[in-house]
Order: structure tokens, then C-alpha cells, then sequence
């Protein structure tokens, strides 16, 4: 995406190369170039990648997508977590 981070920009890539499926990207934080949606189904999975350079771990929030009532609070994850997350979701 254009307007987003490289980190960001490596994940979409790296979850495209994944057999993940039903999921659809969301941008509700246009301005937040560190940050990006991952729908699936009425889920919304918040991920920011504000200090992955350094940590080189994702924050991820899960919420609910119509509401916004959160799931699961803030974490820091790596990507096989988030894989699993996505996984997880979907079941």
C-alpha cells in the first residue's frame, strides 16, 4: 500500500504468500502509516507495526468489526503468532 510503512507493506506481502483465506485488508487508518485491518468475518484484527524495528514484534488488537469491542486487549506478537491468530479466527 502506498501510503504505508515497508513493515507493513512486508507483511501484506508475506500474508499473500500464506493459504490463508476469507480475510480481507481494511484501512481505517489511512493517516496511520504504521498500522493496518485484517477482517474476517464480523473480527477485526488492528496491527501497527510502530515499534518493529526495534522489537520486530507486531501490536495486534482484536475487536469486534461493527462495534469495536475489544476481544483481546493490545500484545505484542511475531508473525507465526499472528498466522495462528488469523487461523484461529477463522475456525
Amino acid at each position: 500500500m502506498e501510503n504505508k510503512n515497508t513493515e507493513i507493506n512486508e507483511l501484506l506481502v508475506r500474508l499473500n504468500e500464506e493459504s490463508l483465506q476469507d480475510y480481507k485488508i481494511v484501512d481505517f487508518w489511512e493517516a496511520d502509516t504504521t498500522a493496518i485491518g485484517i477482517q474476517i468475518g464480523n473480527n477485526l484484527i488492528y496491527i501497527s507495526t510502530f515499534n518493529y524495528e526495534t522489537t520486530h514484534k507486531y501490536n495486534v488488537i482484536i475487536e469486534k468489526y461493527d462495534t469495536g469491542e475489544i476481544i483481546e486487549q493490545e500484545k505484542e506478537i511475531i508473525y507465526n503468532e499472528l498466522i495462528e491468530i488469523i487461523q484461529k479466527i477463522k475456525i
